[in-house]
């Protein structure tokens, strides 16, 4: 009885395998799945490194990256480009089924690609960057097959070459995406395309090919948890394709905020016999683009906010991992994006299901960065482009090509090809009409790239067509990216046409080069043009883009003992009601500038119970406070989206942080005995000039440090012309009370006046007043001299870790940081955050100098704390910004704005241009030297007891 039922489970087993063998297709790879899998196949290569001898080559991979051929980036001259043709063999063995057919697919071959397969040509394919497949049946056999593949890197078209090879990033070949072999019946299911829109309403062309038995096309939906959602949909099949049409309720709507998939099962039925089964992953929503008005997504008004990315890793090239994908989108998302456009070719289709799942918005373009493609080639690499990414919710717009690679013609090829008919967006040059020559269907969205202020100003709230700069505040270096970026999306959230702003780019395109030393090759400012690094280091733009776009803003800034515990808050997420997220308060103290430890402690917390404030509304957050509060540095509040991501965090300084400078012993400074400006305090001594009230000179136990010229005044005004005088002095008087001195002098040095302070604690107060010449400066303010080798570190309280501008004050957060010195070079040293530069707001800061010496200062008025000089990256254009010459600390009372690489900063706005000074500036900043030594130092005894 046992044996009996064991040879019937059996038999029933091979039964169920057999005919899951003929109902489903069979996905076998022939390469890895993507670059930290890929599989070794034989490789030789006719030109460059390693050329002309066969050898091994991982796949996918670009053939650059893995040492063979030459660097090139697609600016580099065309004459004087050499070719490479790599070849490929792969031998593997496959259990083939007689009754089955079979297909190859390459994801990406760049770029003239010959397939052959047992010594006979199976197909020819032309074109980088989009997918293609052949029919291997006839050339497939049992056992041992023998795959060879030709690859040349330059087209015998001349459009593919101008339009995929001249272009503005590094140019790779190679097959540089997964290879797989699809196993299918003779009769099956090829493709779907669907459209399932906000409403319910569901339409879905099914695209068959062999048929002879089959009679019906039978559809199923899923939810998420495999739930069948309403009946199945039964429909006859047609000859070219059919159409599945349905209605279902009580659906869960797709979109950025709320990613909600189904999944639709086919069944190629001939009546009760199941031929084939095929599925496909969707979601329902609507995105409209509706003229002079907007972008809509389920009804919704919606600004896309994101920035144009190519796939690109500096180790690996164009062949990402799966996990490079995942974290370029979790990247975005972090930084509260919401839209990504794929910019110049179509990334990996992996890379939009994981926009589909996690939730971010998709433009997806067409290959061709300056010149269009054919109008023989275009359309089969259009159709190539459609086809595969037709069913993906997250995207939401086509882009006919980049720059002048656009093509009118190919508008209606985008309809022809995608079921829901999204928008084709021509996305302009920044020189040029994109009104002109151009009368398509419906109202031209314009994207023109790298708009001023007045140009923002006018395509918003004079012009009636939906604006959406396709590239805006290019972020070469330390330049663009978040500067300005306020002031912009300022503008965007008032206008009735914004559509949204794409910044250039997400990541620098720094390749890494084994010819260089291993080093990273941006081409100095062509590729390094990024708002993150090219292995996603951050900059200041990132987190000053991640709060300027997050869905949450809290108005208040500052809290002290009359709150009541009510904050305003803004939800400006587009679907999500507040009450949907988690809202976290903390009450922390600061680290001490005496402490060895940085950061914060946390002192209480606790979760605010968030009332109903529906998206776009504002509305009051009530936090349940202890009493104690006011005896804490800051509160800390926290945004959780309703997918536990930290949206946003802000730090509210309760009154002023109440820790500093620990100064409370009584150790008064002593005037020298020969030189009544010179004054002693433990073993500091401080030199000042008699003529001036200029603190001279800064000795550590009678040594001279370089410390020094503290201070002098410092500017530099717009026009060259407007002279300020700052050579005269005037005497200098002390004066004494109780234990503490005072030296004025008025009129000196170009300033109003200097007054000093020796407290009997250490502190040395420094108050100061200048005027300058009526007109407009990029930065003023006061320095101390410093040898920039003498400074090893810092520790400081402020909003950080990342220096500011002018025109990009935005993301930092108040806390205390700690950095050793370094040189941060744009486009060459990651190593952020920044040592060098404009921070602010700040507390305090501690500099830590050779020969321990130790200065600190206290921020009293406001001002912004300058770091020695930051370095630019190499030939900047016009990303760049005004500071002093001079090594030093510097206490600014304005700065500088930074500018973009194709704009200088003053067409950027209010915030980027120079300031206007008229009057009187006051200042007041604190200053405390060795104030923590011990009074007496400890011998150290060189013994050990174990």
């Amino acid at each position: 009885m046992i044996i009996d039922q064991l040879h019937r489970f059996v038999f029933l087993l091979f039964i169920v395998l057999f005919s899951f063998n003929i109902q489903a297709q069979r996905i076998v790879y022939l390469s890895g799945e993507d670059a930290r899998t890929a599989v070794n196949w034989d490789f030789k290569i006719d030109e460059g490194r390693n050329s002309g001898f066969w050898t091994t080559i991982p796949v996918p991979s670009n053939w650059e990256t893995e040492g063979f051929g030459f660097y090139l980036y697609g600016m580099d001259k065309v004459e004087e480009r050499i070719t490479s043709i790599g070849s490929y063999r792969h031998e593997f063995d496959f259990n083939k089924t007689s009754n089955n057919r079979y297909f190859i697919t390459f994801q990406g071959s760049m770029t003239d690609t010959k397939v052959v397969l047992n010594k006979k040509e199976v197909g020819f394919h032309q074109g980088g960057h989009t997918e293609f497949k052949f029919e291997i049946t006839d050339f497939l056999k049992e056992g041992i097959n023998l795959l060879e593949v030709e690859v040349n890197n330059a087209s015998s078209n001349e459009s593919i070459n101008a339009a995929e090879r001249f272009a503005d990033y590094w140019l790779f070949s190679g097959i540089f995406r997964p290879v797989y072999i699809e196993e299918v019946p003779k009769e099956f299911v090829e493709r779907v395309a669907i459209d399932a829109q906000m409403t319910g309403d569901f339409t879905m062309n099914v695209f068959t090919n062999g048929i002879k038995n089959a009679k019906t096309v039978l559809a199923q939906i899923y939810d998420a948890n495999n739930n069948k959602v309403g009946a199945p949909i039964e429909t006859k099949i047609l000859d070219n394709y059919t159409v599945v049409t349905g209605h279902f309720d009580n659906i869960n709507l797709w979109s950025h905020e709320f990613p909600n998939l189904y999944t639709v099962e086919i069944e190629l039925k001939n009546k009760k016999e199941v031929l084939h089964t095929y599925k496909q992953k969707f979601g329902f929503r609507t995105f409209e683009v509706r003229d002079h008005d907007g972008f809509y997504l389920n009804n919704k008004r919606i600004l896309l906010k994101g920035a144009s990315m190519h796939s690109f890793r500096p180790e690996t090239g164009r062949t990402l991992s799966k996990q490079d994908m995942e974290d370029n989108v979790q990247f975005m998302k972090d930084l509260n994006f919401n839209f990504v456009r794929s910019v110049c070719y179509p990334a990996d289709t992996h890379f939009f299901d994981l926009c589909d799942s996690l939730g971010l918005l998709v433009l997806d373009e067409l290959p061709g960065w300056w010149r269009p493609l054919d109008k023989e080639v275009g359309p089969k690499i259009l159709k190539e482009l459609v086809v595969r990414d037709v069913n993906h919710p997250s995207i939401i717009l086509w882009g006919n090509g980049n720059h002048m690679a656009h093509t009118p013609e190919f508008d209606e090829l985008f309809a022809k090809w995608d079921i829901q008919n999204r928008r084709p967006l021509k996305n302009e040059a920044k020189a040029n009409d994109i009104f002109a020559n151009y009368n398509p269907k419906w109202d031209i969205v314009n994207t023109t790239y790298y708009p001023d202020y007045e140009s923002i100003k006018k395509n918003l709230f004079e012009e009636n067509h939906v604006y959406l700069p396709n590239e805006v505040l290019h972020a070469l270096y330390d330049g663009g990216g978040a500067a300005n970026l306020k002031t912009y999306w300022d503008l965007f959230e008032k206008s009735k046409v914004g559509g949204g702003m794409t910044i250039w780019a997400l990541y620098d395109e720094g390749l890494m080069r084994n010819d260089l030393g291993y080093t990273v090759d941006n081409q100095d400012n062509k590729a390094a043009d990024g708002i993150a690094g090219p292995s996603a280091e951050k900059k200041g733009s990132s987190d000053a883009v991640r709060e300027i776009w997050s869905p949450v803003v809290i108005a208040n800034n500052k809290i002290d003992a009359n709150f009541d515990g009510t904050l305003q808050a803004h939800n400006k997420f587009s679907f999500v009601n507040l009450n949907q997220c988690t809202i976290k308060w903390k009450l922390i103290d600061f680290a001490n500038p005496d402490a060895g430890s940085n950061g914060h402690r946390t002192i209480d917390l606790g979760t605010v119970k968030v009332p109903n404030i529906q998206a776009g509304e504002k509305g009051k957050l009530v936090l349940e406070l202890p009493k104690s509060f006011i005896k804490n540095d800051a509160l800390v509040i926290e945004v959780y989206d309703n997918h536990g991501r930290l949206v946003y965090d802000k730090r509210l300084p309760i009154t002023e942080p109440k820790n500093s400078f620990r100064v409370s012993s009584n150790n008064p400074f002593i005037q020298d005995k020969k030189d009544d400006f010179v004054f002693h305090r433990a073993t500091t001594s401080l030199r000042f000039d008699a003529n001036s009230g200029i603190l001279l000179s800064v000795l550590d136990n009678n040594k001279e440090t370089s410390l020094s010229n503290f201070p002098f005044l410092t500017f530099k005004a717009d026009d060259a012309s407007v002279e300020n005088k700052t050579s005269s002095t005037s005497k200098a008087t002390i004066t004494k009370q109780d234990e503490q001195f005072t030296i004025e002098a008025k009129n000196t040095k170009g300033f109003d006046y200097i007054k000093w302070t020796l407290k009997p604690n250490g502190e040395v107060a420094l108050d100061y007043a200048y005027t300058l010449a009526k007109g407009k400066y990029h930065y003023s303010g006061i320095g101390i001299e410093v040898a920039a080798k003498d400074v090893n570190r810092k520790r400081w309280l402020g909003e950080g870790p990342w220096r500011i501008y002018n025109n990009r004050t935005q993301g930092g957060i108040l806390d205390v940081y700690a950095i050793d010195k370094k040189i941060n070079i744009p486009g060459q040293v990651y190593n952020g955050p920044e040592f060098e530069g404009y921070f602010a707001p700040w507390h305090w800061a501690v500099f830590y100098l050779t020969n321990n010496l130790n200065v600190g200062f206290k921020n009293k008025t406001d001002v912004t704390l300058g770091v020695l000089n930051p370095v630019n990256g190499r030939d900047p254009k016009m990303a760049t910004w005004h500071y002093p010459k001079e090594e030093g600390f510097f206490f600014f009372d304005h700065i500088s704005a930074v500018g973009s690489k194709w704009k200088e900063a003053t067409v950027f706005g209010p915030d980027a241009q120079p300031t206007q000074i008229e009057g009187q500036i006051k200042g007041s900043v604190s200053m405390f030297i060795n104030w923590n030594k011990p009074s007496s130092k400890a011998e150290r005894v060189n013994l050990e007891i174990e």
